[in-house]
């Protein structure tokens, strides 16, 4: 596994990936990607990224793109997110452990990892974490692990 920059991944690839129902079940509800779309989205994270704090990247697996994930801004706190193809879930807990190690060095105290409600609860973040809130974030419906690093 492999994090390469948003940029370098092809926007049809990534409409490819984001369009996938599996995908989508898992986000909040939006239109389907188009390639310009695409482009406009990875331009935001681009420009994200470049915020003091955030890490934005592709996620390769053998030559695949596998999903993306970052750090990002989620009001005054900072958010790990994971978006993956449903064949790459297994892959999950390895980009999350990889993130918390970027968020530490990068002098994060806490994450959030925001989980729309289509997901379980998972126990293991339940444990995990300071604190667990069910928020509305851009109209879906999300638990919330503050996770202290």
């Amino acid at each position: 596994m492999t994090f390469i920059d948003l940029c370098d991944v092809p926007p049809k690839e990534l409409v490819a990936m984001l369009n996938e129902c599996e995908v989508r079940a898992h986000l909040i509800k939006h239109e389907l990607f188009t390639v310009q779309t695409a482009y406009e989205w990875v331009s935001r994270k681009a420009e994200m990224n470049a915020i003091k704090g955030c890490y934005i990247q592709a996620i390769d697996v053998d030559g695949q793109l596998a999903g993306w994930c970052g750090i990002q801004p989620d009001g005054d706190d900072y958010e790990v997110a994971i978006v993956l193809r449903q064949r790459y879930w297994g892959a999950g807990i390895s980009v999350f452990r990889v993130l918390l190690d970027k968020a530490k060095s990068m002098g994060h105290k806490e994450v959030v990892l925001n989980l729309l409600s289509t997901r379980p609860k998972y126990d293991s973040l339940v444990r995990r974490a300071s604190k667990v809130e069910i928020r509305q974030i851009h109209g879906g419906c999300f638990t919330s692990y503050f996770i202290p690093l």
